[in-house]
Parts: structure tokens; sequence; C-alpha cells
């Protein structure tokens, strides 16, 4: 498994690489002209605009690039070196969502720490570095939930990619015609329609929170003091008036089960299903 993660890095290092490049060129681009501009020019502003747009393109070709990996690997010849390989269909999927995984991470660290460069670079009000963690250490930043949030959306990013890998594995047993490849896309959809009722569905009947300030254990109640509802992927996050964030048990065990669920059933359409 660990050659094939090598595999698999060598084989798409050089798109993220460029696609990083070209992200920090332009964001690099953004902040001079913020910087520099006096008054608005209506070609810095288109600048500055077609930046913005090609950044957030790339990064959405990323993804679309990392996803057609695999679809690549179900449809084209690399899936006969793939798929005759020693490994068992979870290794074969976990190594791809390894590398995805690594791909991401990366690239939003590097991005978020050259953002953080680049504003103390051209920032007009010089700030030592000291100064900055003294003032984020003064800021009480909640890193409790913070940690949960960034949990929770770790947990829905990967059951949201594994369901992808699902769709793709199911459509290509299902409909074994290359032109109609696409029709994982649709697949997906249903799924997610599914899967979101269900989870809806198991909140509403098991409304036992966790609240993450004190770790106590808080029922439905607490939504007659006037708490926002919000539902990802990775369970049921609640922001309220009361200054508190609750997690949903059921609904974060629920997106747990799915998302391995789902693995194994990709792992085992890959090692059983698919024909050569």
């Amino acid at each position: 498994m660990g050659r094939y993660i090598k595999y698999e890095i060598r084989g798409s290092y050089k798109f993220i690489l460029g696609v990083l490049a070209l992200v920090l060129i332009l964001t690099t681009g953004i902040y001079a002209y913020i910087s520099n501009a006096r008054e608005g020019s209506a070609l810095g502003a288109t600048f500055t605009g077609l930046s913005v747009l090609v950044i957030f393109g790339t990064l959405l070709t990323t993804f679309l690039y990392i996803v057609n990996s695999f679809r690549k690997e179900l449809y084209e010849d690399r899936g006969y070196l793939t798929f005759t390989l020693p490994l068992t269909g979870n290794q074969i999927l976990g190594a791809k969502l390894i590398v995805a995984f690594m791909w991401f991470v990366l690239l939003g660290v590097v991005i978020a720490i050259y953002n953080g460069i680049m504003v103390l670079s051209f920032s007009p009000v010089k700030i030592k570095i000291s100064e900055l963690f003294s003032m984020l250490k003064n800021m009480n930043i909640p890193y409790r939930e913070l940690v949960v949030f960034g949990l929770t959306a770790i947990i829905g990013g990967v059951s949201t990619l594994i369901l992808i890998y699902f769709s793709m594995a199911l459509s290509r047993v299902t409909f074994r015609n290359k032109k109609i490849g696409g029709f994982w896309f649709v697949i997906f959809l249903v799924l997610s329609g599914i899967v979101t009722y269900g989870q809806v569905k198991v909140i509403q009947l098991l409304p036992y929170y966790l609240d993450l300030n004190t770790f106590k254990i808080a029922s439905s109640h607490m939504l007659s003091y006037g708490f926002n509802i919000t539902i990802n992927n990775g369970g049921l996050i609640m922001n309220g008036d009361l200054g508190g964030t609750i997690l949903n048990i059921a609904g974060f065990i629920y997106s747990i089960v799915i998302g391995v669920l789902m693995f194994l059933g990709t792992g085992y359409l890959i090692e059983n299903k698919i024909d050569l």
C-alpha cells in the first residue's frame, strides 16, 4: 500500500504544485495591487476580480482532478495495472483517500500561511510576530469549538469523497458503457439526499447534544433558547444566543457509520465486482 501511495503522489504532484504556484502568484498580485492602488482603476479592479475567479477555479479544478483520478482507474487502461496489484479494494481506496487528503491539507495550509505572510508584508502598520501572537492570545479564541468544528469538517469532507467514489464504483458496476460513465453524478445526488434525510431523521429521533463548553449532555429543550441549527456531513452543530456550541451526538455517530459503510462498500465493489 505504501508503494501505491508513492505511485499516486508521483502521478499528481506536478499538477498540484502547478496549481499552488498559480494561486500564490495571483494572491501576491492581488495584495500588491490593493496595497499600491490609491485610486481605483478599471484595469486593476478587473485584474483583482479575474484573479479571485482564477483562484476559485483552480481549487475547483484540483478537486475535480483528484476525483477524476479514481474514475480513470475504473474506465481507462490504467485500471488494468491498479486492479491487478496485490492489494485489496480497501487498500486501494485507502491509498486514494490518503493522497487526496494530503493534497487538500497541503493546499489549505500553504495558502493560509502565505496569506498571513502577505498581510504582514503589505500591511501599512508593521506588526511584529510576537505582537500578533499576543493579540491572538488575548482574543479568547474558542479553541475547543474550533477543534471540534475542524474535526466535523474533515469527517464531512472525507465522507463526501467516499460517497463520490462509491457512486463512481456503483455506476461502473451497473453501467459498463464508458459513454454513460458520467451517470455517477446522478447516483451521487440521490445517495446524498438519502444520507442527509436519514441524518435528519436520526437527529429528530435522538435529540441529545454535547455542549462543547462544558462537555455535558443537553436535550432538545435548548432549542427554545434561540439556537440556530446548522447541519453538515459531520453531524449537527448549533450556534445560539447563549454563546455556546453543541453537537448532536447521534448525528455525529451516524456520519461516521455511513462513512465507514460507504468505504467498505466501495472496497468490496472494487475487489469483487469490477471486471477488467
